[in-house]
């Protein structure tokens, strides 16, 4: 990757992590009034309210960053869970975005997990397009030597060939080998044989992740809100497209990237 696209995609990393803490003021709300005023919150760690644990709240908050390809070996396993306790009020809430469990009895408890994945941004713009894509396993990062055969199939598929048909034919092919959220940024990502694909395909990641962070940030505070206003025992989403009722989808949509 060159080295102004990798500085760029790490701003993009800290932005969107930036604005994940927001989300952080939503579940401070909810104890907000039980006297408890030292909250530590750290990405990748642990938030933790501290005091007298008979009494104060227990809030522990898990900010989790995920890239799309790792050059790491092996790659990051997954996924993150939130253990289940025993009490018999405790409230769950289960998506690609955010985890939540809540219960009140016999102390406050909170704890959440933030997943920020740029595979699931992909994948929830590739469903938002129209793209059929069935429940996959956990999406976690893309070994590097993986991604580049992703690459290297798309160009002799589609943009090493000359006539509009063979390139039909070779997307129509290729959207079958390789993941609908890989295909879709293939696809959307600049169509040129003048530079290096996997370029184009950073600067369209990049593009993507960009746009389309606000809306990932306000996904997660209307789940969140919605947990906590809801009498629901246990909520459940896996798809982007489940959120029709709770979030207007636009307002995370990427319609263009170039």
């Amino acid at each position: 990757m060159p080295l102004n696209l990798r500085i760029r995609s790490h701003k993009i990393a800290i932005v969107i992590m930036a604005s994940l803490l927001i989300n952080v003021l939503a579940i401070k709300s909810t104890y907000s009034q039980q006297n408890c005023q030292n909250v530590q919150t750290s990405i990748d760690g642990m938030a933790q309210c501290h005091g007298d644990l008979k009494s104060s709240p227990e809030v522990k908050l898990f900010f989790v960053y995920r890239r799309l390809v790792t050059s790491v070996s092996p790659p990051i396993e997954g996924p993150f869970n939130l253990e289940r306790t025993q009490s018999n009020d405790t409230r769950y809430l289960d998506s690609p975005w955010v985890k939540l469990t809540f219960s009140r009895s016999p102390r406050l408890v909170v704890r959440a997990v933030f997943l920020w994945n740029e595979q699931q941004f992909l994948l929830d713009q590739s469903l938002m397009s129209g793209i059929r894509a069935s429940p996959t396993n956990p999406l976690v990062p893309i070994d590097q030597a993986i991604f580049e055969q992703f690459v290297e199939n798309y160009t002799d598929s589609v943009l090493a060939v000359r006539s509009p048909e063979a390139k039909s034919a070779g997307q129509a092919s290729i959207s079958k080998r390789l993941p609908p959220e890989i295909f879709w940024l293939f696809r959307n990502a600049r169509q040129s044989s003048l530079s290096a694909f996997q370029v184009e395909v950073t600067s369209a990641l990049n593009s993507i992740l960009t746009q389309a962070a606000i809306g990932y940030t306000d996904l997660t505070k209307a789940l969140v809100d919605q947990f906590f206003t809801s009498a629901q025992t246990e909520i459940r989403y896996e798809s982007v497209l489940d959120l029709k009722d709770i979030f207007t989808l636009d307002r995370y949509r990427v319609n263009r990237l170039h």
